[in-house]
């Protein structure tokens, strides 16, 4: 009997043992499960994450495009615009014909002042006439 009670004993130890095995893989079971839980749902929150940051940038390249576009079309407006402005050359004339009616830089004469001018060319140019009629006159002579 007391054999018997030795092989008993053996034998509760074993499943004594094996209990134990088993309730330690059942709570190794339970961390990993825990461990698969956790990164689920740190998984989740991460795509999730990842999505709305997508749909931000989204939205941003949208307003980006919107903005573009009226840049083109304001650059379109200021080319059209710019065909009406005045040419460098045009400037230049411009200021040309201003610094000829500038009374400061030029000196303007009067109307009796402009007629005994004109009265005084016209005579020395029939003077010319005359002299140029006489030496025709005179060399055809000859």
């Amino acid at each position: 009997m007391a054999r018997e009670q030795e092989t008993l004993n053996r034998i509760v130890d074993r499943v004594n043992d094996f209990n134990r095995r088993v309730r330690d893989l059942e709570e190794e079971v339970r961390n990993v499960s825990a461990r698969v839980n956790n990164l689920d749902e740190s998984l989740l929150d991460k795509t999730n994450s990842i999505n709305d940051d997508l749909q931000d940038m989204r939205d941003e390249m949208s307003e980006v495009r919107d903005r573009i576009a009226n840049l083109e079309v304001d650059v379109r407006e200021i080319q059209r615009e710019s065909e009406s402005f005045a040419t460098s050359s045009e400037l230049e004339e411009m200021e040309s014909y201003m610094d000829v009616m500038n009374p400061i830089k030029n000196s303007f004469v009067t109307r009796e002042e402009a007629e005994k001018l004109a009265e005084e060319k016209a005579r020395e140019a029939v003077r010319q006439t005359i002299k140029n009629r006489d030496s025709q006159t005179s060399s055809g002579s000859q």
